[in-house]
Parts: structure tokens; C-alpha cells; sequence
């Protein structure tokens, strides 16, 4: 049986009285409840109210988060891991498995992370590096920055810059893309990188610091070509901003 060990620490006036919590376990399944009864109203000055919630749990473990108002933090842990947020920042750090985190208005923080993941934010930017399998990264309206060594890749903003860099050892199973409405792309491939590149933009111009056989039409705002004799395709395109591709 898995034996969790939570503790809770509540801080602001007048909160404990209005504060349920409910705790159950069935087999090596727990779970935890937090709810804030009446009427909170406002205040001047420094009546502020606030809940922090610790959770201390078995490293290989899954993980399952909800909140409608707030930030969270989650850590060193090996398993599945769904994180979703109605209004806050969400970080992670040391994560592995199927990995799920979701803020509907706020950014998104995370480093070392393995596995399948998904990073979705609806408003807010994205900050990811020493990530290590399967990514895809959605925003609303902010900018995207993401580096590690990747199987899958799909990256996507409605609104801000993506800046991409992909690190030796990474493989395209599948096609990937990066795209952005309004925005530059900076994306620095490995020297040895094999894939056919599709870039475009609709009002900007692309650099190119890697060697690319160009197929076809070659301009200042489309490419279409081949890196070290090709491979799966890969779509870089903004709506309005420069592309930038280097190598590493």
C-alpha cells in the first residue's frame, strides 16, 4: 500500500474556519480535497487569505492536480502527471512518464523532464529546457522557449517568438512543426540533423545558417529543402516575424 504523508499549511486571516479538507485512501490510491467555504468578499490593507498545500509522496507514484485558482509545483516524480489550472503559473522540475500540464491563463516553467509531454498554457509563456522524448507546446498568446533532445516535436503559439533549440541524439519519427501567428523563430538544429525543412513566412525574411539542398522556388520569405539529404518534414511558418535556422 502506498502511504502518503500530506501536509497542509494555511496562511491569512480568518481562513482556518472557512477551510474543509477531506482525505481518503483506497488501496494505494489517495486523495486530497481542499475547499474554501462563505463568503471571502474584499478588503483594504493587508487581510489578505491564502492556502498553500504540501503534498509529500512515493517518487514512483501518478500525480493528479486541479485547481481553479492558483499556482503549482510539482517535483521529482516518476509515473503519470496531470496538472491543470484555471488561473496560475505552473512549474515542474525532475518529471518522467506521461506528463500533462495545462493553465488556462498563466505561464509554464519546467526543466529535466522525460517522457510524453504536454505543456499548454492559454495565455502565457512557456519556458522548457533539459527535456528529454515526446513534446508538444501550445500557447494562446505568448512566447515559446525550448531546448532538449527530442523523438517528437510540435510547437505552437498564437501570439509571441519561439525560440527552439534541438540538442544531438534527437530523432524524427514523425513530422514535427513549429509555428507562430505573430512572431520570430530561432531554431538551432545539430550539424548532422537529417529532415526536409518546409519554411515560410507571411511578412518577414529567412536566415539561413545550416546547409540546405533548396528544392523548387528559393526566396527571402519561403524555403523548401533538404538538411544533410533529408528526412521527415519538418514546418517552421509565421504569419508575421523573421526565421532564423543555425546550427549547433
Amino acid at each position: 500500500m502506498c502511504v502518503w504523508k500530506p501536509m497542509m499549511v494555511a496562511y491569512g486571516s480568518e481562513l482556518g474556519k472557512n477551510l474543509l479538507v477531506d482525505s481518503r485512501q483506497d488501496g494505494d490510491k489517495v486523495e486530497l480535497t481542499a475547499r474554501v467555504t462563505g463568503h471571502w468578499g474584499f478588503s483594504f490593507g493587508h487581510n489578505s487569505r491564502h492556502l498553500h498545500i504540501e503534498v509529500r509522496m512515493p517518487r514512483e507514484a501518478d500525480l493528479q492536480v486541479e485547481t481553479a485558482d492558483g499556482s503549482v509545483q510539482a517535483e521529482s516524480i516518476n509515473g503519470t502527471v496531470n496538472v491543470h489550472t484555471g488561473d496560475g503559473s505552473v512549474k515542474a522540475n525532475s518529471l518522467s512518464g506521461t506528463i500533462d500540464l495545462h493553465t488556462n491563463d498563466g505561464s509554464i516553467t519546467v526543466e529535466n523532464l522525460k517522457g510524453d509531454m504536454r505543456l499548454r498554457t492559454g495565455d502565457g509563456s512557456i519556458e522548457a529546457r533539459d527535456l528529454d522524448g515526446k513534446v508538444e507546446a501550445d500557447s494562446g498568446d505568448g512566447h515559446i522557449r525550448i531546448a532538449g533532445r527530442f523523438d517528437a516535436l510540435n510547437v505552437k503559439t498564437g501570439d509571441g517568438s519561439v525560440d527552439t533549440r534541438v540538442l544531438p541524439g534527437s530523432k524524427m519519427a514523425s513530422s514535427w512543426t513549429i509555428r507562430t501567428g505573430d512572431g520570430s523563430v530561432d531554431l538551432v538544429l545539430p550539424s548532422d540533423f537529417q529532415t526536409n525543412i518546409d519554411a515560410s513566412t507571411g511578412d518577414g525574411h529567412i536566415s539561413l545558417g545550416i546547409p540546405v539542398t533548396v528544392e523548387g522556388t528559393f526566396s527571402n520569405s519561403q524555403i523548401h529543402g533538404k538538411m544533410n539529404g533529408g528526412g521527415q518534414p519538418l514546418t517552421i511558418h509565421t504569419g508575421d516575424g523573421s526565421i532564423r535556422l543555425s546550427k549547433s
